[in-house]
């Protein structure tokens, strides 16, 4: 009897090991997806001040409305954010320019976003008006850079 439950404890205790590599692997596999979510955020913020961009520098020519939604898409960006980067990623294995002061300094983090929102549905409103344009245009890159500066790693 002894050695039944010995060999059934055994047992359970080389299971146990075995399931941890694949909860790691789960771990990892959760951690990549929220730093894919977030890099795809981020990209179409970026996709969408360039363009803009673009457009401010005479380099493309745009619809208004294009304009518009493009400033609105950083906005809804902006809305989305903080809950994107809020699950810390310790197990993701893909590379990434976010800081690690992200999570160190949350609340600063987190309280960026509004401000980013707030200057991209300026923008839109802005958008008929390039000179308006040029002076919101530069207050959300103000906003994306201080951001940057301070919690994108080189």
């Amino acid at each position: 009897m002894k050695k039944l439950l010995f060999a059934g404890l055994l047992g359970t205790i080389m299971l146990a090991g075995a399931a941890f590599p694949m909860m790691a692997q789960a771990d990892e596999a959760s951690d990549n997806a929220a730093v894919e979510n977030r890099k795809m955020l981020m990209d179409g913020i970026g996709g969408a001040m360039g363009t803009l961009g673009c457009y401010m520098k005479g380099e493309c020519t745009l619809p208004d409305p294009v304009l518009a939604n493009l400033a609105k898409g950083v906005a809804f960006a902006a809305g989305a954010a903080p809950a994107a980067f809020e699950p810390q990623t310790p197990d993701a294995t893909i590379k990434t320019t976010a800081s690690a002061d992200i999570w160190t300094d949350w609340d600063d983090f987190a309280g960026r976003f509004p401000e980013l929102q707030t200057a991209a549905l300026a923008l839109a409103d802005a958008v008929g008006d390039k000179g308006a344009m040029g002076a919101a245009l530069g207050e959300l890159g103000k906003n994306c850079k201080g951001c940057h500066d301070k919690y994108r790693s080189k």
